[in-house]
């Protein structure tokens, strides 16, 4: 759906045999960006909500991929594209993991997630500390 709106940011188009696996499309890159629930839009049906093993895998992809991608070196997306620099901004890099990792906040909230027999689950305590030491990196 964000494809057919051109709704996809620089950081997450692929760059196949380059930065990314040659077999990677645009499935493997875009994340859920963050909505608020609306009169016209529903945030809590089941098949929009992605499971914790899912958002963990999320957590990984944006740390190996993306959140040290301003300090990485060239990147082909932004010589390509009308930015002054060949590497992403550090600000659109920030904003982009914000915009992401509250959506995946959002997706344990709204799971009402907590674990089996009432304990918090490992799963959402690794990708909350994953959130949580990056933004205090970040802020640093």
């Amino acid at each position: 759906r964000r494809e057919r709106e051109g709704d996809i940011q620089l950081l997450e188009i692929t760059d196949p045999g380059g930065l990314h696996p040659k077999e990677w499309t645009l499935r493997n890159t875009a994340v859920k960006r963050f909505r608020r629930s609306a009169a016209d839009f529903k945030l809590d049906i089941p098949e929009l909500v992605r499971p914790p093993e899912v958002l963990e895998q999320v957590c990984g992809y944006l740390e190996e991929w993306v959140m040290e991608r301003d300090r990485q070196g060239t990147d082909k997306r932004y010589t390509q594209s009308q930015q002054p620099h060949d590497i992403p901004p550090p600000l659109d890099v920030y904003q982009f993991i914000w915009d992401r990792t509250r959506m995946i906040r959002k997706d344990f909230i709204l799971q009402n997630y907590i674990g089996t027999d009432g304990n918090c689950d490992a799963c959402a305590v690794r990708c909350h500390e994953r959130i949580a030491r990056w933004h205090a990196m970040s802020e640093h």
